[in-house]
């Protein structure tokens, strides 16, 4: 029964990227798509982590602290899997739609939380794998490995994830338990996902400065590891220097947590999932009624609907919050910035500063994809925006009308952060505030354009829409590999014969006739299309 059930849901993550609109499986095209994507985007991380470990590599085996080198492995796959999967494991373990369903079933609880387990351990796996390919394959290579330390990798390998998953399933169940009696729970959700997340990003970005403290004060950090955080020490000493007892302390630190963790959902699953917990009370205050427009009010449910949902939040706006704190920063610390700014500049060639904080401001807009996932996070309450007296145009223009409000705000706040701080004259201005805005009215229609052709409407939690949903992938690779594909043009080609901010006013251009093109499908073909869905 656990296999079955765990066939089941990997069916159902794969299900709104492998299926076609009638139900059917999908052609050899679709299939192809989602393994190309996929291929990418594994190929680009797994570059720039390959990097990362050749640049730590000898500088550590020679201050005779390799052990560090596997440890910063650990320390990255398990940050990862705990940022990826903690979310996940609130709403496949503890938030799903299929709930009561199972539980209804002759099934014991046990088989249903450990089916749902494999499944977020697949993709913990996955993580694991890109990661660890990338430490291993320098390691190997440049003639530090051992026998012994190769089986104990794999070995320590194997079970990082375990460690990982126990805490992701202790904090989703204590973020349950928080948030589940306060008002403004989603507000508290999101503040905490986005300390969990800016903390992990900061210690990426500044793990080059990390890596020369750890090597000047090697012995030092050795004894900070080893108290503060054993099971790292235990997992980078086992295999540097191929020792048993390390191993064997890694194996309890991994596998003792997650058994337990295993043994106590497994015995209060039903009980936990049963559980009312309540809910703060609102008190009712009696408010005159707006008449609004049908646009407006289209508009005001799905922002509603947005602002009520930190994981969607969170994956499909992440451009946007990074907008309003790198803009509020930019104010604060402008002469850090510009200081910057004025190294960069002469080693591109001397290019505009308020072109290429445009050009900057359009990859941080390629993270927006909030359109792309509208449609598929209907579900099966899809019949009723159907059945609206509402025509499909006025339907969609309002899921075009809550990205732009998502997106062009922020980047508006952004634009004019950055014309205070580095524009010089009217030409300026115009290039920060107006390009950006015509490359996020394409991701807005285009998002939903892709969204109608590749529809996600049988998930069992939104988690799948938003983070393996093919729409939002294509939105998000397609938008980041377009403005790669018109850098490396510019900076192979153009740049001899026209400067960066003309080149940015041709893609302005080609971004408003894509963006007027689209909109003149949705209303004629798109609209046609989500009335057949």
């Amino acid at each position: 029964m656990i296999r079955k059930l765990f066939v089941l849901n990997l069916k159902a993550l794969l299900s709104g990227s492998l299926k076609s609109r009638s139900g059917g499986k999908s052609g050899g095209g679709k299939l192809a798509l989602v393994v190309a994507v996929g291929a990418v985007l594994a190929a680009m991380v797994f570059g720039m982590l390959m990097v990362f470990f050749w640049s730590m590599l000898a500088p550590f085996f020679a201050a005779g602290i390799g052990w560090l080198y596997f440890a910063l492995l650990a320390l990255i796959v398990f940050g990862l899997n705990v940022v990826s999967t903690i979310f996940s494991a609130s709403a496949l373990i503890f938030g799903a739609k299929d709930n009561d369903l199972l539980l209804a079933m002759p099934i014991k609880p046990s088989v249903i939380l450990i089916s749902r387990l494999l499944v977020l351990l697949a993709s913990e796996y996955l993580f694991a794998l890109v990661v660890a390919l990338a430490a291993f394959i320098p390691w190997v290579v440049g003639g530090y490995a051992t026998a012994a330390g190769v089986v104990y990798f794999f070995i320590d390998i194997v079970l990082l994830p375990l460690l990982a998953l126990a805490i992701s399933l202790l904090l989703a169940w204590l973020l349950g338990l928080i948030t589940s009696r306060l008002r403004r729970k989603n507000l508290v959700t999101l503040v905490i996902s986005l300390g969990f997340l800016f903390a992990y990003f900061y210690f990426c970005f500044n793990m080059q400065r990390y890596m020369q403290e750890l090597v000047m004060r090697g012995e030092e950090i050795a004894a900070a590891f080893r108290t503060a955080m054993p099971p790292f020490y235990a997992f980078g000493r086992g295999i540097a220097d191929a020792g048993l007892g390390d191993v064997l302390h890694f194996i309890l630190w991994a596998a003792v947590p997650f058994a337990v963790t295993v043994f106590l959902l497994s015995a209060n699953y039903r009980k936990i999932l049963t559980a009312n917990r309540g809910a703060a009370k609102i008190a009712y205050k009696e408010r005159e009624a707006k008449s609004r427009s049908m646009l407006a009010a289209l508009t005001r449910k799905e922002m509603a609907h947005y602002l009520s949902r930190p994981m969607i939040i969170l994956n499909c706006s992440f451009g946007a919050l990074v907008m309003i704190i790198g803009a509020a920063a930019l104010l604060v610390k402008s002469d850090e910035v510009l200081s910057s700014l004025a190294a960069v500049l002469p080693a591109l060639g001397g290019v505009n500063a308020a072109a290429l904080c445009a050009a900057m401001l359009l990859f941080i807009i390629s993270c927006n994809n909030l359109s792309a996932s509208l449609i598929s996070l209907e579900g099966n309450n899809l019949w009723i925006a159907q059945s609206l007296p509402a025509p499909g145009p006025a339907i969609l223009m309002s899921k075009i009308c809550a990205h732009l409000l998502v997106t062009a705000l922020p980047c508006l706040f952004a634009s004019v952060c950055v014309g205070i701080a580095v524009a010089q004259n009217l030409a300026d201005w115009l290039t920060v505030l107006i390009v950006p805005q015509t490359f996020i009215a394409l991701t807005a229609a285009g998002g939903l354009a892709i969204n109608l052709h590749f529809p996600k409407l049988d998930w069992t939690n939104e988690a799948r829409v938003v983070k393996q949903g093919l729409s939002a992938t294509i939105a998000f690779f397609g938008a980041a590999l377009a403005l790669i594909v018109l850098g490396l043009l510019y900076g192979l080609i153009f740049r001899n014969f026209i400067s960066l901010a003309a080149y940015l006013w041709l893609c302005a251009v080609i971004f408003a006739a894509g963006a007027a093109l689209t909109f003149l499908w949705l209303i004629r073909n798109g609209s046609r299309r989500f009335a057949g869905l």
